[in-house]
């Protein structure tokens, strides 16, 4: 599977309305779940894991969050792409209390552990170019970001 087939409109959700990071992570994985996407243990699975393995990036002119867990509790591969309407605080990657606050998150749902790192390689590309995070910035709207996104993986 390419990693723009793991794109899907439907899971782009913009100004989801969440006070706490797992808030968010109960919302997307409630959606995930009655989409199919995942069975109803990821919520669980992806709070326990970012608790043990840190996913947020600080980079230059965003914060990024790219939580993931094991392909034991996803049905179905997928980048869910969220923006909150705060910011969350988040562990900075490869620290235990490093505190960051995440502008978007990429919510990765790996069902081939083969692709995870094809995939994280990509996202790395694609998060340390000026004109993806500008484009991540200034699309507004769910269907302009998916395609915008779509795009970009597919260069």
């Amino acid at each position: 599977m390419s990693e723009v087939d793991l794109l899907h409109e439907e899971l782009v959700f913009l100004d989801v309305d969440a006070r706490k990071t797992e808030d968010l992570f109960l919302f997307v994985g409630e959606e995930l779940e009655k989409r199919g996407y995942v069975k109803s243990t990821f919520t669980r699975a992806i709070i326990e894991r970012e608790a043990l393995y840190p996913t947020g990036l600080a980079l230059e002119r965003i914060n990024i969050g790219i939580p993931h867990t094991d392909p034991m509790h996803v049905n179905t591969g997928f980048v869910a792409v969220v923006k909150n309407k705060y910011k969350l605080p988040f562990i900075h990657m490869g620290t235990n209390n490093q505190q960051i606050l995440i502008d978007y998150f990429f919510i990765l749902g790996i069902k081939d552990p083969a692709d995870q790192v094809k995939l994280l390689q990509l996202l790395m590309e694609k998060f340390s170019n000026v004109e993806f995070i500008q484009g991540l910035q200034s699309n507004h709207e769910q269907h302009t970001l998916f395609s915008f996104i779509k795009n970009k993986f597919e260069e």
